[in-house]
């Protein structure tokens, strides 16, 4: 295994698309795929869970919607939280999103504290959560609603799997923004 810093993971990204011609959406469907099955391996009762997928409004956001989708083919229960709204939600993520909702998946809009506020038990009440908020690319501190969703699981006391990497740590270094 090799360790890459943002910028370079960035890059590998970049030339995969460009030089290689595999498609963004392509690279999306394999990271989501592949990170539904090492949960799987992780946790044998992944059927009998309740699984929250909190979605960014990036990339990270979509890879999220594939492991939804592939978990929900698997018989567990998911449910997707955007913590932005639906018409945000652009690209390889819009494409992954129309795909989970066509699916039978179900999405709730969180794009505010107060919403959140209104759906925090809900959202707690689950046994696992998917972190799909922020991915490599983060660079700024991590505040307001999206600070607030990332402490409220952390304080959950229930398994967390995140997507590339924990929402709140800058990538390259592991220092936590905010």
């Amino acid at each position: 295994m090799k360790v890459v810093s943002s910028r370079q993971m960035q890059n590998l990204d970049r030339r995969t698309i460009d030089e290689c011609g595999i498609p963004g959406i392509v690279l999306m469907e394999n990271a989501g795929r592949g990170a539904a099955q090492v949960m799987a391996s992780h946790f044998p009762d992944l059927s009998s869970r309740r699984v929250a997928i909190l979605c960014g409004r990036g990339n990270n956001g979509g890879d999220g919607l594939v492991i939804g989708r592939c978990l929900m083919a698997w018989g567990t229960a998911v449910r997707a939280y955007l913590l932005t709204r639906k018409n945000q939600i652009k690209g390889d993520g819009k494409t992954n999103l129309d795909i989970f909702v066509r699916s039978g998946g179900v999405v709730h809009e969180v794009p505010d504290s107060k919403t959140f506020e209104a759906r925090r038990e809900e959202i707690l009440s689950h046994d696992l959560f998917v972190d799909a908020i922020f991915g490599t690319g983060l660079t700024s501190e991590v505040s307001g609603l999206h600070a607030e969703v990332i402490r409220s699981l952390n304080k959950s006391g229930r398994p967390i799997v995140s997507v590339d990497i924990p929402s709140g740590l800058e990538a390259s270094t592991g220092r936590p923004l905010g």
